[in-house]
């Protein structure tokens, strides 16, 4: 290995780093997602909007929501990151807010206005996803396990809130989950890019080419959402810088800048593709594949037979390329040193 670690040596900077079993924890996906879907749901009315309030690796959960609500949904889905509400908001919409640790102040806030929107706490518009803390005690609280780095709860967060959605006939994505092998490929998934049991796998390969690099993540449309979280994570679990964008839009602006020459050397690309994205966009990414002369570009096909299967196998990738970043670069992947310093600093 060009960066001198045979698998030997790898296996030891995980023991010696991953002091949070954080990769035990990307291992337990397929599980918590499956855990969460088994759970029997009441029906519930639908309502004109659905809002998703949340921060951080909760936050992701509604974006990957509102994506597959936009694609095949009944309602529409905003995700919003922020105190406050927007004006413009029906008195009968759904809210449902998502913090893992139950004490994200901008989360709390947020909920506390739907609530009393809808009539003060237990009101039937808000609903509330965490592990326990200030948010189970608001709203309608759905439990989800707790005890680890909320980016790793991925498979709880959006397995409860997809699993709410479904019963207020947001989307009916979630129907034969059970028969149609969406689990089974998440497990796959996990095998293939699993660097610890797998020493084949590619998320070594991409996070050594990522090393050193200005990071662009270019997805298309749809998977925009797994583009901002796979950002997010390299940003919070490898602790280097990236930036996420989308086709077609991308190709309006920023295709300039990938096309400069400057770009070649400092610039690192990646593709996040799947099979139902648009006949244009996939012209697009041919075109692209030709013309950017960047010295690291990847194409990631996100596998599966649906827009839901495709986004589980991008969370499964961008899990294990950003961990395995971490362990090249001789960081523990679930240190947050400056989030929790601010968290201090503003709770004075």
């Amino acid at each position: 290995m060009s960066d001198g670690f045979d698998h030997e040596a790898l296996l030891a900077a995980v023991a010696e780093l991953d002091t949070e079993d954080m990769l035990g924890h990307l291992r337990n996906f397929p599980d918590d997602l499956a855990a969460q879907w088994s759970v029997d749901e009441p029906q519930r009315v639908t309502p004109p909007h659905l809002f998703c309030l949340g921060m951080g690796g909760s936050a992701a959960a509604g974006d990957f929501l509102a994506s597959l609500a936009e694609r095949n949904g009944n309602v529409g889905v905003t995700a919003l990151r922020d105190y406050n509400l927007p004006n413009w908001r029906d008195e009968d919409s759904l809210y449902i807010a998502t913090s893992y640790s139950g004490n994200t102040e901008e989360t709390l806030s947020s909920a506390e206005l739907a609530l009393a929107r809808g009539g003060g706490p237990g009101g039937a518009n808000c609903i509330t996803i965490s592990s326990g803390g200030k948010l189970a005690e608001m709203g309608d609280n759905v439990t989800v396990p707790g005890g680890q780095p909320p980016r790793s709860a991925f498979g709880h967060l959006f397995g409860a809130l997809t699993r709410i959605a479904a019963s207020a006939g947001v989307v009916d994505s979630l129907d034969g989950w059970q028969e149609d092998g969406t689990i089974e490929g998440v497990r796959n998934a996990v095998a293939e890019f699993d660097f610890v049991n797998n020493p084949d796998s590619p998320a070594l390969a991409i996070a050594r080419t990522l090393l050193g690099k200005e990071i662009g993540i270019v997805s298309a449309h749809e998977l925009g959402c797994a583009g901002t979280r796979f950002a997010n994570q390299l940003n919070e679990n490898g602790g280097i810088f990236a930036r996420a964008t989308t086709l077609p839009e991308m190709n309006h602006n920023e295709i300039i800048a990938w096309t400069d020459p400057a770009a070649k050397e400092s610039q690192a690309m990646v593709l996040l593709t799947w099979d139902g994205m648009h006949e244009r966009v996939a012209e697009r990414i041919g075109w692209m594949t030709e013309s950017v002369e960047v010295d690291i570009a990847w194409k990631l096909h996100c596998e599966g037979e649906s827009l839901l299967q495709s986004m589980l196998y991008a969370c499964v990738a961008m899990d294990w390329i950003s961990c395995a970043v971490a362990i090249l670069r001789g960081k523990d992947p679930s240190a947050i040193g400056a989030i929790r310093d601010l968290k201090e600093h503003l709770d004075q």
